[in-house]
Order: C-alpha cells, then structure tokens, then sequence
C-alpha cells in the first residue's frame, strides 16, 4: 500500500510540474527575451560629445563619398533621410554598426576602432533627429543589439 501511495504522490508531482512549473519558466523565459530589446533610439542612446567626435570622423572618412550632408553619392546611399530610415525601421543599432563596420570605409573596411564607429553611428542618428542622452552609445554588439530603430515612438 505505502509503494502505491508514494507512486500516485510521485505521479501528482509530476503532474504539478507540468502544469504549474513549466509554464511560469516559460513565462519568465519570455517575459526576459522580450525585455532584452527594450529600449530605442528614443531613448536618448548616444551623447553629444560623441555626436561631435562622429561628425569628425564622418568628415575624415565618410563625407567623400556619402556627401557632407549625409545625403548620399553616385554609388554611396544617403545616410538621413526616409529612405534610410525605412530600410532600418525594425533593425537594431548593433545591425547598423556591424554593416558600417564591416563595409566602411569602402576602400579599407574595418580600420577604424569600435569606438570611431560607434560615434558615427551617433552621428548618423543624431542627424535623424533621434535624441541625445547622457551616456554614450556602446561599442558591444550586444549592447546596440538592444537598441531598436523605430520611426516613430
């Protein structure tokens, strides 16, 4: 009597496992995958010091062929703009810097330090009218993975 009481207690367990303790670990799961991007470049993501510190470096190694404006060139996309910020709607800053990191500058990609691309990134946002925060926008990939462009807050 006492192995059948200890299996139908064991099987109950069991059974409040599945139904109670999964599902919240599920939950929680989620709920913590979805905080992971929670914020935008609403958010105040980027200095100003580091707006200027891009601007500089945009000027030295981007504005030849992207425009001093941002605006683009004969085989260079604009940088501002509807069109930019269409094609990066729903990507993530992280996106954003490894392109340019890995593309940028075109005749010697990769050259420049995380740093320096970051504060173009800044730069490129800033210009966008995204606004300035206090702190700086991170050179880690995992850090401006969490930082979503949106067109609108």
């Amino acid at each position: 009597m006492a192995k059948r009481w200890t299996r139908t207690r064991r099987r109950r367990e069991r059974n409040l496992s599945c139904l109670v303790i999964r599902p919240a670990i599920l939950l929680i799961l989620l709920t913590c995958s979805a905080a992971a991007v929670s914020r935008s470049v609403w958010d105040g993501v980027f200095s100003k010091v580091q707006v200027r510190r891009g601007q500089t470096v945009y000027r030295e190694e981007c504005a030849k062929c992207h425009g001093e404006n941002l605006t683009g060139g004969e085989d260079a996309p604009p940088l501002v703009g509807n069109a930019f910020l269409k094609k990066w709607q729903g990507k993530t800053a992280g996106d954003l810097f490894e392109v340019i990191r890995k593309t940028m500058p075109s005749e010697d990609p990769g050259t420049l330090s995380r740093r320096q691309y970051a504060d173009i990134v800044a730069y490129i946002l800033n210009t966008n009218d995204f606004p300035a925060g206090e702190k700086e926008l991170d050179s880690a990939s995992a850090a401006l993975d969490e930082i979503r462009i949106e067109l609108k807050r």
